[in-house]
């Protein structure tokens, strides 16, 4: 059973969505955000989803149908293998699935199984898990545009990029279709991820990153950073502002998702430096 906090905090999304922004801000930043004259990245977005700029996009933040417009940018090879697409739980049949795969539902986020070994899960297990997702609640005004989504649940090969666990997770940032940072993920399996910041050159960016981080927690330049930087920027082209997952192995690419609202568009892991520099680019370019 949800909180009060959590159904407080739901009421107060859905019917004062500039409150829930505030508040949100606020909370994290221990200031007021300015939504009339937004300046900061977090400012600039929350205005953009306010104005239902973000709506408009809502198909590129479907994990099913967005594979569509990834073939159509000339990416299919980024495409995992489709293992299947759920309407039900009881659409999933359990011999069909490989030993590895990725359950993931086409809207929203959280809603993510990596299997690694079949055999920690039975079929009644994971048919249950789909149903769950497929009745969880809407989302308020905050991500409005996942409410537009058909609801569907996934299931796509694993992404095995060498590492030996969770592949890890290229997170670009792009505004008016560049890259303007590089947000790595690292160590998920361990429940304590690390979230560290690069620049396009892949510059640790550690006065872009709240926590603290040192040389240690680096991952190393993917050796086709290159072709990625030009697959976000291909996929991000004629987009405002978005943000584009990709993994690597080093050779090949594989594409992850498009986040139309990262983090709540509130950028909880991001220094005041990092979204004051990049909503000066992007409210200069």
């Amino acid at each position: 059973m949800e909180s009060l906090n959590k159904i407080v905090s739901r009421i107060i999304s859905k019917f004062f969505p500039r409150i829930h922004f505030c508040l949100a801000y606020y909370h994290h930043r221990h200031k007021w955000p300015n939504l009339t004259c937004p300046k900061d990245l977090s400012e600039l977005w929350i205005k953009r989803l306010l104005d239902g700029q973000v709506n408009r996009y809502y198909r590129l933040a479907d994990k099913y149908l967005v594979r569509e417009y990834v073939k159509k940018c000339g990416y299919a090879d980024t495409l995992t293998s489709l293992v299947n697409c759920y309407s039900k739980g009881d659409e999933l049949i359990y011999s069909e699935l490989p030993q590895k795969f990725a359950l993931k539902a086409n809207w929203g986020a959280g809603m993510n199984l990596i299997c690694t070994k079949k055999s920690q899960y039975t079929e009644n297990e994971l048919r249950s898990q789909i149903d769950k997702w497929l009745v969880s609640p809407k989302f308020a005004f905050s991500e409005r545009h996942y409410n537009l989504i058909s609801r569907k649940v996934v299931c796509e090969e694993f992404i095995d990029d060498g590492t030996g666990g969770f592949p890890i997770d290229y997170k670009f940032i792009c505004l008016k279709g560049e890259v303007k940072a590089i947000l790595v993920c690292n160590d998920r399996e361990s429940g304590h991820a690390d979230y560290i910041p690069y620049d396009v050159n892949w510059k640790p960016l550690f006065d872009y990153c709240i926590a603290k981080h040192d040389k240690s927690e680096l991952v190393s330049k993917p050796a086709n950073l290159t072709q990625m930087l030009e697959c976000a920027k291909k996929l991000a082209s004629g987009i405002d502002m978005v943000r584009v997952d990709l993994y690597s192995n080093g050779n090949k690419i594989w594409f992850g998702e498009m986040t139309l609202t990262p983090d709540g568009c509130i950028f909880r892991r991001w220094t005041q430096k990092a979204i004051n520099e990049m909503g000066e680019y992007y409210r200069t370019h």
